[in-house]
C-alpha cells in the first residue's frame, strides 16, 4: 500500500492526498517542502522537493498568478484554499513534470 507524508508545515496528509493526482496516488510520496521565488516580469517559479518511490525530485513550474503568491502566508483554517496546495497541484500537473513522474 502506498504511503503519503509531508514535512511541510500547514499541510495535512489528507490535504496532500487530495492535491496529488489519482494516477500518482499508488506511489509512496513524501513532500519535503514547497516554495516560490520571483522569476522576473511578474512571474514566479513554484518549486517542490518530493520523494516518489525513493526517487528525490525537485520539480518546478512558472506562474503569473500574483493572487496565489499574495495568499501564500494566509494562516486561517477557515480560508477557502491553501496556496501551497494549489501550487503543488500546479507543479504536479505541469506537462513537463507529468512526463518525469510517469517515467518513475
Amino acid at each position: 500500500m502506498a504511503s503519503i507524508s509531508s514535512h511541510q508545515a500547514g499541510i495535512t496528509v489528507r490535504e496532500l492526498e487530495e492535491a496529488i493526482p489519482v494516477w500518482l496516488q499508488s506511489k509512496d510520496i513524501h513532500l519535503h517542502w514547497i516554495d516560490f521565488a520571483p522569476a522576473g516580469t511578474g512571474a514566479y517559479t513554484l518549486s517542490a522537493k518530493l520523494e516518489v518511490d525513493a526517487h528525490v525530485l525537485l520539480l518546478s513550474c512558472k506562474t503569473n498568478d500574483a493572487s496565489l503568491i499574495d495568499d501564500w502566508e494566509v494562516d486561517d483554517p477557515t480560508y477557502h484554499t491553501n496556496a501551497r496546495l494549489v501550487a503543488l497541484e500546479r507543479i504536479l500537473t505541469d506537462p513537463d513534470n507529468e512526463v518525469i513522474l510517469m517515467s518513475l
